[in-house]
């Protein structure tokens, strides 16, 4: 079952250690958990569809689903709304909240 959730996302600034522009089409990334640092669950990938471009504060509403959201080791249980995560790739580029789940 494909679990999809609401986020709302930052995307870090250069400053922050993040990239010069926030990402403003759909991308996939790996995303890590504050809950499992130590990526007890593995290291997946993350799809983010943003709903919309990222304002003047960088900030975005998107859906964010696993890209092999089939496998049956996905933890689906991290897609839990509070949960907060970074998406990464050499660098953290997006924080990010999640707010509730689609049906």
């Amino acid at each position: 079952m494909k679990k999809v959730a609401v986020v709302s996302l930052y995307f870090l600034s250069e400053a922050e250690g993040g990239q010069k522009a926030a990402i403003t089409e759909d991308f996939s990334a790996p995303i890590v958990f504050d809950v499992d640092p130590d990526l007890q669950f593995g290291l997946w990938s993350a799809v983010v569809k943003l709903h919309s471009q990222p304002d003047e504060h960088r900030e975005a509403r998107a859906d964010l689903y696993y890209l092999f959201h089939n496998s049956e080791e996905v933890p689906n249980h991290l897609l839990e709304p509070g949960n907060s995560f970074s998406l990464k790739t050499n660098k953290t580029i997006a924080r990010g909240t999640i707010e509730w789940l689609k049906e």
